[in-house]
């Protein structure tokens, strides 16, 4: 069973990783994040992959909390971050207790070893949302042009 999925996530992830996302795109070539409280960790990922294929920049500019967390995985070279961007983690919720554990390894194993850092340094993952701020982001993801944040 554990293979089918893994084989169906594969499957989706190579089909929809050809169509470029367009919902948040901005004049500056961007994708968008903005006041974004996650949901489904799967379709992040899919997101994700979906961005990385197309190597569609991604530009925080407001909260992502939860999955939205994944995009933090993507290549640095593609990130830029805005002031107003703020991440929150959780551990996963909403599925049953097998696939909330089998969601939170994936997301630990696709953030970067900075978020580790914080994550660590914060208490870990666990129920609560941890919240970490611009200041921290800006010193690993680079901080966006001035006519990039002006959407």
């Amino acid at each position: 069973m554990k293979q089918i999925a893994r084989a169906a996530c594969v499957a989706v992830l190579a089909v929809s990783a050809t169509a470029a996302p367009a919902a948040a795109m901005d004049p500056a070539n961007f994708y968008t994040v903005r006041n974004d409280h996650g949901g489904v960790v799967v379709d992040y990922a899919i997101k994700v992959a979906q961005l990385q294929q197309t190597r569609q920049r991604v530009k925080f500019a407001g909260r992502c909390d939860s999955a939205c967390t994944l995009y933090l995985g993507m290549s640095r070279s593609q990130l830029c971050v805005t002031p107003s961007a703020r991440f929150g983690f959780h551990l996963p919720f909403g599925s049953s207790s097998r696939g909330n554990q089998v969601a939170a390894k994936y997301l630990l194993k696709r953030y970067p070893r900075w978020v580790h850092s914080w994550l660590q340094a914060n208490g870990g993952l666990d129920t609560s949302l941890k919240v970490m701020p611009y200041e921290y982001v800006s010193q690993h993801i680079r901080p966006c042009e001035d006519r990039i944040t002006a959407s």
